[in-house]
């Protein structure tokens, strides 16, 4: 069985097959320090793959910081990728020479200006010379088109937000500098710098996520996250020395379907130069726990637009009882939870505390239904209305006990009906491979069809998180 790849990162073999073809466009981005002693577009003109453009890092961007290479304003970056004839609805795979340097960096930029179908090519330019593939040196003709941004400022990090990150602790930090940098063994190879790191950063270098110019696969890249003492369920701002590199750990986080992250455009460039922030040398903080590997899930949506239109008749020999709860308390809430979902690798509701699941489930567009067999409660579902005029089904199970009772189809179809009562727009659900491994087959059966589908990181508990949740909650019983 071969390892999973990242659903981002694509290969030479492929892009020579789409060469040429409509709304294919291609963008090499090489950047390098002087250490490199390589000249990205001194490259490009000698020689690159048919029909790419070149993306300079350094012209592309905000100069009215002070700082290398920031985040250009979302009209300055439409205006120069439209002059490159790339639209947002392009399909667009970046490049760089050692395949994982800095077209993660673009890949970025293009993702949060609005552009979703944006990859990277594995082994990048080395890979692709090295296996004998076609070259030019001949610019490609340019045909002007309008990029539409759709700018996700929440993804990118300002140094206000970075200092209140490092002072409240709100999200981890990953820095992608060697770790001598990290450390402050070695100095910042910009003059004038402080090195070391943010208190509390993580060291994540960039040539750990990657050998012979690709992306490792994403079982590596989760024991990576794990021992640099990442925690994946949490949120994330990854960092470098200058904003580049940082989107090489974001790339690895997506991949492993982590969205909670965000870029610090600044990093250590804007960082290390001023003399108010805060800077630690050394290793990082040693890990005082071990958290559980994270596990993938593959999540998939699906929709129904019209109300089911057959019925099932009420099981025989069992007495069933449907109930809509109102003002459930949370400690309830959490034993129907865990009673359903504990197989399932259901996590999320019972980390919350009291409030947080109060403000969910004590919502007036949320409705839960307990049902009862035989006078025990043996399953619930959850529905919500949506803004778009849509109802999810946001959770449905059967307790372990009601299992083979013949009940849960005809209880799908009457969680069914209940989101079907006020004529919505349409239903929703969601399924992932952790759940039971028929869900996705009943739910289609019942007429949903799958409409989208990504990747996910559930983390497991650790005994002890455990041992306290289920404390809580009986105590509260």
């Amino acid at each position: 069985m071969s390892a999973e790849r990242s659903r981002f990162v694509v290969s030479a073999e492929w892009v020579q097959k789409q060469l040429g073809a409509p709304q294919f466009r291609l963008v090499e981005a090489s950047w390098y320090l002087p250490a490199h002693k390589r000249n990205g577009a001194e490259e490009y003109a000698a020689g690159h793959i048919p029909g790419a453009v070149f993306f300079d890092q350094d012209k592309i961007a905000d100069h009215s910081t002070g700082l290398p290479h920031s985040l250009p304003s979302p009209e300055s970056f439409a205006e120069a990728v439209g002059e490159m004839g790339i639209s947002e609805t392009d399909t667009i795979v970046v490049y760089d020479g050692p395949g994982l340097f800095s077209a993660p960096r673009v890949w970025w930029m293009f993702r949060i200006m609005g552009a979703p179908n944006v990859f990277i090519l594995d082994g990048g330019r080395d890979g692709w010379v090295a296996e004998g593939r076609p070259m030019e040196s001949s610019a490609p003709a340019l045909n002007p088109v309008a990029f539409h941004p759709n700018f996700k400022e929440s993804r990118v990090t300002s140094l206000i937000d970075m200092r209140e990150i490092v002072d409240e602790k709100t999200r981890q930090i990953a820095d992608a500098r060697p770790a001598g940098r990290f450390t402050g063994e070695e100095p910042e190879p910009r003059p004038g710098m402080r090195s070391g790191h943010m208190p509390g950063a993580r060291s994540v270098p960039i040539s750990s996520l990657s050998e012979n110019g690709r992306l490792k696969d994403l079982s590596t890249l989760r024991s990576l996250f794990t021992e640099a003492g990442i925690d994946l369920t949490r949120p994330v701002v990854t960092s470098c020395g200058s904003g580049v590199t940082a989107a090489a750990i974001t790339l690895a986080l997506e991949s492993l379907g982590h969205h909670d992250n965000t870029l610090y455009d600044g990093s250590w460039s804007e960082w290390g130069s001023k003399k108010d922030t805060p800077v630690e040398t050394g290793p990082a903080e040693p890990i005082t726990y071990r958290l559980p590997q994270p596990l993938t899930a593959s999540v998939t949506r699906l929709e129904m637009t019209s109300a089911p239109k057959s019925s099932l008749p009420v099981p025989v020999n069992i007495q069933t009882a449907i109930i809509r709860a109102t003002s459930m308390p949370p400690a309830y809430y959490r034993f129907l939870y865990r009673q359903v979902g504990a197989r399932w690798h259901w996590y999320q509701r019972l980390r919350m505390n009291d409030d947080e699941l109060k403000a969910i489930i004590h919502n007036p567009k949320v409705s839960i239904s307990v049902l009862y067999v035989n006078g025990a409660p043996a399953g619930f579902f959850e529905l919500s209305e949506m803004d778009n005029g849509s109802i999810e089904l946001s959770y449905f199970g059967l307790f372990e006990h009601a299992l083979g009772l013949g009940i849960g189809k005809w209880f799908l179809l009457q969680a069914l009906y209940a989101a079907w009562q006020n004529a919505p727009a349409k239903v929703t659900v969601m399924t992932n491979t952790l759940d039971h491994p028929r869900a996705l087959q009943l739910y289609q059966q019942f007429g949903f069809s799958p409409v989208e589908s990504w990747t996910e990181l559930v983390q497991p508990p650790t005994d002890q998180e455990l041992i306290d949740l289920m404390r809580r909650d009986y105590a509260a019983l």
